[in-house]
């Protein structure tokens, strides 16, 4: 609904009608009144009230037809990158299709097929010599060795029966030096 305003602007009273609310009227009328005490104060009574509102206005006006031109770029780059945008997605959705095609042929292609599997070597580990090391080796005295390791077998322990169990011989390790009479026996 439209509404009837007195305004006063640069001390000119001006009546107006509008749809616009009081606050709205009041904020817009406060800035144009300030820019235009500030041009007719800059001019040091050069420039009279009216033509210093001329020029507020015109400087508003230049400044409009900047942000319009700014609008209409925006706009033109919001085409451009929504036109790129379906592109985009147009791809996207061939890109998808092709991707599921390509699934679907390795999926037909890998049908279960029987694994074989390599045959295991047995090792016979009591074919393995494996020495004491004797107390006249020219080796540097020992203080601590780490106990030895089991070599564990091949087969798993389910397919392996008592027969195939590896024999494991462990060396005797004796350490020298000070401690010549403890020796390490099988752990």
């Amino acid at each position: 609904m439209k509404k009837k305003y007195t305004l006063t602007v640069a001390n000119s009273q001006i009546d107006i009608v509008t749809e616009e609310n009081k606050e709205t009227i009041d904020s817009i009328v406060g800035i144009v009144d300030r820019k235009i005490r500030e041009v007719y104060l800059h001019s040091k009574g050069e420039c009279s009230r009216t033509n210093a509102a001329i020029l507020v206005c015109l400087d508003y006006c230049a400044e409009k037809m900047d942000m319009q031109k700014a609008l209409k770029n925006a706009n033109a780059q919001i085409d451009r990158l929504t036109s790129l945008n379906e592109l985009a997605e147009k791809e996207k959705a061939a890109l998808e299709r092709e991707i599921e095609a390509l699934r679907a042929t390795i999926n037909a292609n890998a049908a279960p097929k029987a694994v074989k599997k390599a045959p295991v070597e047995q090792i016979a580990f009591d074919d393995i010599n494996i020495e004491e090391a004797s107390a006249d080796d020219e080796i540097a005295p020992i203080i601590a060795e780490e106990p030895p390791v089991l070599v564990e077998a091949l087969t798993p322990p389910s397919e392996a029966s008592e027969e195939d169990k590896p024999h494991v011989k462990l060396k005797k390790k004796k350490v020298r030096a000070m401690f010549d009479n403890i020796a390490f026996d099988d752990i």
